[in-house]
């Protein structure tokens, strides 16, 4: 399996704020059409990257089944890692002694599921949807 780190999620208790960090002072810029329109989810894309951000409202989250159960404590963050194909990842992950936090799961724009790695970082393992892969290089293109 060969992945890369495609996006952080930071889970905010001021949602408006953290956004208003990452862009004015970093440099990040909101993508709509992955955002929700409450604000409760903000999808940021690095200016001069390919760093993605998502800011997901603490009080929000908990019907996500990847970001279930994330302490505040820990600094409310979970790394994402995109894989061709979660599911093929998620079943060699069943014969492993990897803490699966959540069953494989369709999140409309592709596949996920959580896990920890051994230090009891939460991960996040997922495939992108064709048409959101195009989307996503259009912007990576901008």
């Amino acid at each position: 399996m060969t992945s890369h780190i495609g996006l952080v999620t930071i889970f905010a208790p001021d949602v408006a704020r953290t956004v208003s960090f990452y862009t004015e002072l970093l440099g990040f810029e909101v993508v709509s059409m992955f955002s929700e329109p409450a604000g409760n989810f903000v999808f940021l894309h690095s200016k001069n990257g390919n760093a993605n951000i998502a800011i997901q409202n603490v009080a929000t989250r908990a019907g996500k089944p990847t970001q279930m159960g994330i302490p505040e404590e820990s600094g409310g963050l979970m790394l994402g890692f995109v894989v061709e194909d979660a599911g093929v990842v998620y079943q060699d992950w069943l014969s492993t002694d990897i803490e699966l936090r959540t069953e494989l799961s369709d999140m409309g724009f592709g596949r996920t599921f959580g896990a920890t790695d051994p230090s009891g970082t939460y991960i996040q393992i997922y495939d992108i949807a064709p048409r959101a892969q195009a989307a996503l290089k259009q912007i990576e293109a901008n």
